[in-house]
């Protein structure tokens, strides 16, 4: 965001700074979803769960459903 921010008042593209802003959240939230993207694609899933020593209450077992007979 900070990098986005520079380039576009060092450059003087865009004059509005409302204008500024907006792209430069839009830039922020887009690159947060790429570096969840590719932390994903390379299985680092432990970044997005819980350590066992952190939960209050033991996780639940997850429900397994029966085929009908």
């Amino acid at each position: 965001m900070a990098a986005t921010r520079t380039l576009l008042l060092k450059t003087g593209i865009i004059p509005d700074i409302g204008t500024i802003s907006l792209i430069v959240t839009l830039v922020g939230v887009g690159g947060a979803l790429l570096i969840w993207k590719a932390a994903l694609a390379v299985r680092a899933n432990f970044l997005f769960e819980r350590p066992k020593a952190f939960w209050i209450a033991p996780k639940k077992a997850a429900t397994v459903l029966q085929a009908a007979e």
